[in-house]
């Protein structure tokens, strides 16, 4: 429900004269000075809240640090409170994720968003949240989301809404269990909405030498468990790039048996890797309504606990970062498409979006299209059809929810045969002694000509190619054309074992994803390293000995490189002027450390290696930086691949040459920008969503450690959001308790003026954790 419209300008000016006002006066004035605004900037700190709900009563408690544990009657009343908790310290975020999905940021934000919500009401997320809704309406669950979404309505109505709805002048409409799954949907394709296979298309279209730069599986040996081509263009690229997973986003997670801990229980370490942002993507909240007892953290609009622990199980997760996107092409007649002999009308319905303009809303036709296979895209002259699994009902609610209720094992694994989308790395513990891994996820099985391929190629529709059988895009698929849960590659009580987004298996009879899909080695390298030195040498581990490996900042990527540099120092033509730069890495110990030189000259001479090696052939084929190869690809080229030669010089130049360059191009951004040491350029720069009109709202900005390749992990670049370590957990059972460490990257409150809105930030960057301990 809106209010009058504000209009941009008027927006502008408020924000600037917030901006000035932060500034200038002292917070215990602040309020006082909008006192003409009403409640404009009401917030209270509660320490506990006594609910009455319409199911029964509930109580929240929060701890020192704005978490909430939740004691109810039952389990409807809980998950009232627990949307009602979500909504008082997330709504904005909640609110913003829906728009997102829904195609209605431009409403609130203005015209310029209108190409975002345009994509995304084309792809029709939408539809995909009211199938899963409707699979759901009639079972168990529907109940306590129901619930859940009256204890958020309950604040909106009744609740003193944030900062950001009042600068921006609208309130938001109230929650549905749609809106619960379009918030499944949007972490969903965050982690797996990939145009990999169009990159790689047109790469080897225009580049068809740099096919053994990426190939099927990087050939490193630390996985986690010992055509027809459209007319793709660069235009269409560069825009849809806008619009996928991240590739920044990563994961760690391992676990350790009783058999190698000190206290003889199992262990589990957990930090998954997202955006870095204000306020963070994680909520924190313990929930407990009988016997049912759980605590972790969830996505805001999420109701249960994604990532957790209860009296008898915990579990973490890593994305597999398997290929569940496919790409079709059709011989097209005017709206019509062949299809198996058939000529097929596309689909098409007409929606509206809305924009905030200078005088006013104004609505524009959307049409959105879709064929047999999934949403058409029709851009820039291409028209390709998308299938991804996460547009068909899926039932990862229901898989956590039987997390959050198992007691063992056992139970933790049936509950996953219900996890669909995205295709998660799971790691269970329990109570018993025993430990899991089990990478659950509907893995798509592709066919052409009777034979089953890859998918990492764009297919022909109109054949029927590489589709996937049970597979129903807005509806309920019955999946029969996916690779068998039980036939998922998966370990029982292993004694370790370590998840970093790395291949899962070496060999696999289907085809999980191409080495675009998978990260580098390195992190997944080092863990295993570090498990192994500590089992070898014969101490058992504790939970001190899980901090030291969360807090690690060695760069495997720096052993290896600085390690060829070292070996070979007498055959590279370094300048006079970047030797003293070239000693400080041969004396290094390859720790990114932020008070670290060696550490600020290796980031940056890496940047400035992978281009000089491949700018010269990509910039001519018109390819950029974003369709460079993994650096693992890098590291393991011959000296004297064709890679290494400058195409624009008479001359043939080799490995050691262009790393002689690329140190001289690393010094001179060293001595221009003025750096001393890694912190000057490895800074945490955590932005809120107004960000850079409204600069106070942003979190501190910190000198940090890690890197993208290190397990510490921090990516320094500076697009709107950074990435890294957006959860760290370690959990364990000792003593008849379940024992929790943990902590978010800012603060559990989204409201300004909350004393926790970002009061974890430097536990968070100093690995000191807020520790749960409920007994029996």
């Amino acid at each position: 429900m809106r209010l009058p419209p504000l209009r941009r300008g008027q927006f502008v000016a408020l924000l600037s004269i917030a901006l000035l006002m932060i500034i200038v006066t002292p917070m215990t004035l602040y309020l006082d000075l909008f006192s003409p605004f009403g409640k404009f900037w009401k917030y209270s700190d509660f320490q506990s809240i006594e609910l009455s709900t319409p199911y029964g009563k509930a109580r929240i408690e929060y701890d020192d640090y704005g978490n909430p544990t939740i004691t109810a009657d039952n389990m409807e009343s809980l998950f009232y409170a627990a949307g009602y908790v979500q909504a008082k310290d997330r709504l904005f975020q909640m609110d913003l994720q829906r728009r997102l999905m829904r195609g209605e940021l431009s409403e609130v934000f203005g015209e310029s968003l209108n190409e975002t919500d345009e994509f995304y009401i084309k792809m029709d997320f939408v539809s995909a949240a009211e199938a899963t809704w409707k699979y759901f309406e009639n079972s168990e669950f529907a109940p306590l989301l129901k619930a859940y979404c009256d204890g958020v309505n309950d604040y909106i109505s009744n609740g003193e809404l944030p900062i950001e709805f009042k600068l921006l002048n609208y309130k938001p409409d109230p929650w549905t269990p749609v809106d619960t799954f379009l918030v499944n949907k949007l972490i969903a394709w965050g982690l797996t909405g990939d145009f990999w296979d169009l990159e790689r298309a047109y790469i080897l279209k225009n580049l068809p030498e740099a096919e053994e730069l990426y190939p099927p599986a990087l050939n490193h040996s630390y996985p986690i468990i010992y055509q027809n081509i459209p007319n793709i263009n660069k235009s269409l690229l560069d825009w849809l790039r806008n619009f996928e997973r991240d590739d920044d986003a990563g994961s760690n997670n391992w676990i350790v048996s009783g058999k190698y801990t000190a206290s003889g229980e199992p262990m589990l370490a957990n930090d998954p890797h997202l955006s870095l942002r204000v306020p963070p993507v994680w909520y924190r909240m313990n929930l407990k309504a009988g016997d049912f007892e759980v605590w972790g953290v969830t996505f805001p609009g999420i109701p249960v606990i994604v990532i957790g622990q209860n009296k008898y199980i915990s579990w973490g997760v890593t994305n597999v970062g398997a290929d569940v996107i496919d790409f079709y092409t059709y011989k097209f007649d005017g709206d019509r498409y062949l299809y198996k002999g058939k000529w097929l009308e596309v689909q098409k319905e007409v929606k509206t979006l809305r924009m905030l303009t200078d005088e006013g809303i104004k609505e524009k036709e959307v049409v959105v299209e879709k064929t047999i296979h999934g949403p058409l895209i029709d851009k820039y002259g291409v028209k390709v059809a998308v299938a991804w699994t996460g547009f068909s009902a899926t039932t990862e609610l229901r898989a956590i929810f039987g997390l959050n209720k198992a007691k063992s094992v056992s139970d933790a694994i049936e509950a996953l045969r219900w996890f669909y989308v995205p295709a998660q790395n799971f790691v269970i513990i329990d109570r018993q002694g025993n430990t899991a891994y089990y990478p659950a996820g509907k893995y798509p099985i592709r066919y052409v000509d009777g034979k089953p391929v890859a998918g990492n190629v764009i297919f022909n529709g109109s054949r029927g190619d590489g589709e996937w059988k049970g597979f129903k895009p807005y509806g309920t698929s019955t999946w029969e054309g996916f690779v068998p849960f039980e036939k998922i590659p998966h370990l029982i009580n292993p004694d370790f074992v370590a998840t970093a987004n790395q291949r899962p298996i070496f060999d696999f009879k289907y085809y999980l994803g191409d080495s675009g899909y998978f990260t580098d080695p390195y992190r997944g390298m080092r863990i295993y390293e570090m498990l192994e030195e500590k089992i070898r040498s014969g101490k058992k581990l504790t939970v001190e000995d899980f901090v030291e490996m969360q807090k690690d900042v060695y760069s495997k990527p720096a052993e290896f490189i600085v390690g060829d540099i070292k070996e070979n120092l007498d055959r590279i033509p370094f300048s006079e002027k970047a030797k003293p730069y070239v000693d400080e890495l041969l004396n290094w110990d390859y720790r990114m450390t932020y008070d670290s030189k060696a550490a600020l000259v290796f980031s940056l001479f890496l940047d400035e290696y992978m281009n000089e090696t491949f700018y010269d052939e990509f910039s001519k084929a018109g390819l950029g930086k974003d369709e460079y190869p993994k650096l693992w690809v890098l590291q393991n080229l011959d000296e004297n691949s064709r890679w290494f030669d400058d195409i624009r010089t008479p001359g043939k130049e080799n490995k050691w040459d262009i790393i002689a360059r690329a140190m001289d191009r690393a010094v001179e951004k060293i001595e221009k920008n003025g750096y001393e040491k890694y912190g000057d350029l490895n800074k945490l720069v955590v932005v809120h969503p107004f960000s850079p009109k409204v600069l106070f709202l942003n979190y501190p900005v910190l000198e940090m450690n890690g890197s993208k390749y290190t397990v510490y992990n921090f990516r320094y670049n500076y697009k709107p959001d950074q990435a890294g370590s957006s959860w760290r957990m370690i959990t364990t059972f000792e003593n008849a308790k379940a024992i929790m460490y943990g902590v978010i990257p800012g603060g559990n409150s989204g409201n300004y003026f909350s004393k926790h809105y970002d009061d974890q930030i430097e536990m968070w960057r100093d690995c000191r954790y807020i520790v749960t301990e409920v007994g029996e």
